[in-house]
């Protein structure tokens, strides 16, 4: 789940592109500091980038505009402060700043290469802030001037197609810009991690088992351990995403490519077990969800206990959501309850493995609560 394909950040987070700038600036004054930069001086510019980040995390953006102006003033060669004014004007929506700020910034590269990086940037800024028409036109424009560096900028551009309403442009840049089989490298796997992503957002299951083989492929032909080992992380990264997102079918794909790299690695292999449980959970839920003959009080528990894996807002929000009238059966006809938990193995054997001992407990209690009535 590329970051580019998320939902909107919410207030009170940051977006992972502006998250890494501020992180770059707050480095680059370290290194400052242990090169002479006087401490004074130092907790100055720390102490506004912190009312940056908190402007920009109340979505305050001409605020969080003001305090790195403010650095600006003091360290106009810090590209990545220069980076993060972009970011705040384009959220603003003023476009005549935005072009003028990106011409500062653009000014700061070394060579061209850098210079489509940072244009690469803006673009990522533009579509993290929901700008995906004006994403679109600068990583078109960037691809049709950089040759050979589609890479770097087709993933993206697809993901912003996919959000446009443009599914076949979405796939068939990825389709162009994959290299012959034997002619990728590590430099490709960003492309090969938006293939997989585009057949999850466009569904197209049935070239599934084609993308996959190419995908094993690929990933079998990276030789060199740090190649391996970045690789690893990039599907260990998707699927922590989309496991996050309770979406464990995609989930679980990562994790049996990634467990296709690593076999023997023991968290690798725990991490596929856990998907493939998850999956079948999600699965059960479904059908769940549509059986009017379940007791609340079996399917409530079972979506709490689910939720809590891995949105613990979602489980603990459950029951507020839920009408009175539904609330008001989750312990009523006990008997029923406990005979929908005897009856819950059959029926959905994957939650009944998974929360096994919850139900026994839940079992043992309505049982003791059916004696103490008989017994008045």
């Amino acid at each position: 789940m590329e970051n580019q394909t998320s939902p909107q950040t919410q207030a009170g987070t940051l977006e992972p592109g502006i998250a890494n700038l501020l992180a770059a600036i707050s480095g680059e004054l370290d290194r400052e500091v242990e090169n002479g930069l006087p401490g004074e001086e130092a907790e100055a510019l720390l102490g506004m980038l912190g009312e940056a980040r908190q402007a920009l995390e109340a979505g305050e953006h001409a605020a969080a505009e003001g305090f790195l102006s403010s650095m600006k003033e003091r360290k106009p060669e810090m590209a990545p402060l220069q980076g993060a004014l972009v970011y705040t004007i384009i959220a603003q929506q003023q476009w005549d700043r935005v072009k003028e700020q990106e011409e500062v910034l653009l000014q700061m590269a070394a060579n061209p290469e850098q210079a489509g990086d940072f244009q690469g940037m803006v673009a990522s800024q533009l579509s993290a802030l929901g700008h995906d028409g004006r994403a679109a036109e600068k990583l078109e424009a960037l691809i049709a001037k950089l040759p050979g560096r589609e890479a770097d900028f087709v993933p993206l551009l697809s993901a912003v197609y996919v959000r446009l309403g443009r599914p076949e442009e979405s796939w068939s840049i990825i389709e162009q810009a994959l290299p012959e089989e034997g002619q990728e490298s590590v430099v490709h796997l960003p492309l090969v991690v938006s293939a997989v992503n585009r057949v999850i957002d466009l569904k197209k299951w049935d070239v599934w088992a084609k993308i996959q083989l190419r995908v094993r492929r690929y990933l079998k032909s990276l030789t060199d351990e740090n190649e391996q080992l970045r690789a690893r992380v990039v599907l260990l990264l998707e699927c922590q995403a989309y496991m996050q997102a309770g979406r464990f079918r995609e989930a679980e794909i990562y994790a049996e490519l990634a467990y296709g790299m690593d076999s023997h690695n023991e968290e690798v292999r725990e991490l596929r077990k856990q998907m493939q449980e998850m999956h079948g959970l999600s699965k059960e839920l479904e059908k769940m969800r549509k059986d009017a003959g379940i007791h609340p009080g079996i399917a409530i528990r079972n979506m709490e206990w689910y939720y809590a894996e891995f949105n613990e807002e979602a489980a603990v929000s459950l029951r507020a959501s839920l009408p009175e009238e539904v609330l008001s059966r989750i312990d009523a006809e006990p008997e029923k309850l406990m005979h929908g938990i005897l009856q819950l193995r059959f029926r959905y054997p994957a939650f009944y493995r998974r929360y096994q001992e919850e139900w026994q407990e839940v079992y043992k209690q309505k049982q003791a609560e059916l004696a103490q009535l008989a017994g008045k």
